[in-house]
């Protein structure tokens, strides 16, 4: 059921990374919102600062090399790298960082039930959890050490839409979620580090950089 897949541009990786969703309960977020703001240097070493918190470069590296590992380990021609991961991979990091604020905001939890409930069924739609391992790297850009990580994102993205009594997916549902996310991540203040790209407001993705720095693994095979 995998077909072969690539990932686009920075922008279309990290929209779609903002825009992911649980496939069993055909969830779409259809804007979540990273508010940058730029009004504070970014501390050396660090690829963002969100809130309190420093996105490492060195934990980006780590999470693209996980990445890279296990997309290697697919069949020829299943996978083949192109622009766009490095700064995906910091949109998605950034990402955690804001709905899980938002969340505390809301005195909100997902549990470790939950997000085992949702697991075992995306592994059940996608024939077990080598299929789903597979099919949320291609789609998701999320590694298999990532999934449960996903799957709490995706639940609390749902319980932030219910707080206004909407389902995530729909019009208002969406507005809600969009309206809550761009709260916590002015209350986080984010900024990027210029080396992995600068946020567009108007759509709310992290614009990447040719990232020549970061040496690029090319074709998985």
């Amino acid at each position: 059921m995998i077909r072969s897949h690539s990932l686009r541009r920075s922008a279309q990786l990290a929209r779609r990374r903002l825009r992911r969703a649980l496939p069993a309960v055909g969830v779409l977020l259809a804007a979540a919102v990273l508010t940058g703001c730029g009004g504070r240097p970014v501390q050396a070493g660090a690829a963002a600062v969100v809130g309190p918190d420093r996105i490492t470069e060195s934990a980006v590296q780590a999470r693209v090399a996980e990445f890279r590992a296990q997309a290697a380990r697919l069949p020829s021609g299943q996978y083949q790298e192109q622009a766009g991961l490095v700064g995906a991979t910091v949109s998605g990091m950034i990402f955690s960082e804001v709905v899980e604020h938002a969340l505390a905001e809301h005195r909100l939890t997902v549990s470790d039930t939950e997000i085992a409930q949702a697991r075992a069924d995306q592994a059940q739609a996608w024939g077990g959890e080598a299929g789903l391992e597979q099919m949320l790297l291609l789609k998701h850009a999320v590694p298999a050490g990532e999934i449960d990580t996903f799957h709490r994102e995706q639940i609390g993205l749902q319980k932030l839409a219910a707080l206004g009594g909407q389902q995530i997916g729909t019009t208002e549902g969406n507005k809600t979620v969009h309206q809550l996310l761009a709260e916590a991540a002015g209350e986080l203040k984010v900024t990027v580090n210029p080396r992995y790209g600068s946020w567009d407001a108007q759509q709310a993705v992290l614009e990447s950089p040719s990232e020549e720095w970061l040496p690029q693994s090319g074709a998985a095979a």
